[in-house]
């Protein structure tokens, strides 16, 4: 698929060519040992002159990205967003009576499980989720294994509309919102990660092939208000995402998106770099070093450094917490995934960390299995 306009503007030849970073995986999923159609393709970034809204140029198809399921939500960044989340869910819900959710992707069906468990009033709990990789799913969760999509049948009338970490996923965002407003729900409450935040910190899983465009919050909040949602409450979880609760309005005055143009032309350009010299000083302090070299994440932040010219002929293979994908290998690479555990008792070992807001967390980890090793970041 390849995008020709901006998302934002109906206006054409207002996109301008930023970089491209060659042969990228399509996908960031960690496959099993005998697959062997993996895929690449340019991945090339645009921005629009109009409103500054970055995009990824060509993309690729559903099927071809989302393969398995590769966020299973580990840690206690993401336990301690969902417990949040959670907790305004909750106050919402003591308002009302006889709650009927809908929860579009639910991914591992965590915040939904912390829902369920927390609030009684709750008679419906609806979750479309296309890829799903767990067993005893509760019993009360209505999951349907599909997309949700404008072709979607969907007879209810929900009181609430969740999703997170879901906006930033779709093909059309202004037709996503536009879908879920036909609903007329009372709350439209959602999570979203912070991109102006972590693109600004260079973090690679802010833009790629999965989150395809640069769905800033100064663009959100007028989607948000253009499709009759009133924002009542915003909150900003470390770098890591912002919490939206909106409440649906008939009436609304229509507003123009900014031009955030030359501030997110900068950091891209920033980005670009900033990666080039990184990879440049990460080669040079593993060259010489006598002993194991491991890489962290089986995922977009190892995909990244290995497409900027990570060199991972010393690299022994990618340490990953995710149970689902032991074993495995990355996509678009040939690295086996191990429990990091494997380290435990090797006197000398280095490993490469670009972890994003996870960094220290995993840092912590890391040093509680073996002090002596050497962490490069």
């Amino acid at each position: 698929m390849e995008r020709n306009k901006s998302i934002l503007s109906n206006n054409n030849n207002t996109m301008e060519k930023l970089f491209i970073i060659k042969k990228f995986p399509v996908s960031m999923s960690c496959v099993n040992l005998n697959y062997k159609d993996d895929k690449t393709l340019d991945m090339e970034f645009e921005i629009c002159k109009d409103t500054g809204i970055i995009q990824i140029k060509k993309y690729p198809l559903f099927k071809d990205i989302y393969i398995s399921a590769h966020n299973s939500s580990y840690g206690s960044i993401w336990n301690n967003l969902f417990d949040l989340m959670n907790k305004k869910i909750f106050d919402l819900i003591n308002k009302l009576n006889n709650i009927n959710i809908l929860e579009i992707g639910g991914g591992a069906l965590k915040l939904a499980n912390k829902i369920l468990e927390t609030n009684k009033n709750v008679i419906k709990y609806t979750v479309y989720e296309k890829n799903i990789e767990i067993n005893n799913i509760n019993n009360n969760i209505n999951l349907i294994n599909e997309y949700f999509t404008n072709n979607t049948i969907y007879n209810d009338t929900p009181d609430i509309i969740l999703h997170s970490h879901v906006l930033e996923h779709v093909w059309d965002p202004l037709e996503f919102i536009n879908l879920i407003k036909k609903y007329k729900p009372k709350y439209h409450c959602f999570i979203v990660p912070n991109l102006q935040e972590t693109f600004k910190k260079k973090y690679t899983n802010s833009l790629n092939f999965e989150h395809n465009f640069f769905i800033t919050e100064p663009f959100i909040d007028i989607i948000l208000n253009n499709n009759n949602f009133e924002i009542i409450e915003k909150e900003y979880y470390i770098d890591h995402s912002i919490i939206y609760i909106t409440k649906y309005k008939e009436n609304i005055i229509i507003k123009e998106f900014p031009n955030m143009y030359l501030e997110y032309k900068n950091m891209a350009i920033e980005f670009y770099n900033y990666h080039i010299k990184i990879v440049e000083n990460i080669n040079k302090n593993i060259e010489n070093f006598i002993g194991d070299i491991y890489l962290f994440g089986g995922h977009i932040f190892s995909q990244f450094l290995i497409c900027f010219g990570l060199n991972i002929n010393k690299i022994k293979c990618i340490l990953d917490n995710s149970i689902e994908k032991n074993k495995k290998r990355l996509y678009g690479t040939n690295l086996i995934i191990e429990n990091p555990n494997i380290i435990k008792n090797i006197s000398k070992c280095c490993i490469i960390l670009k972890a994003a807001s996870y960094q220290n967390e995993i840092k912590e980890q890391l040093y509680k299995i073996n002090n002596n090793i050497t962490i490069i970041e």
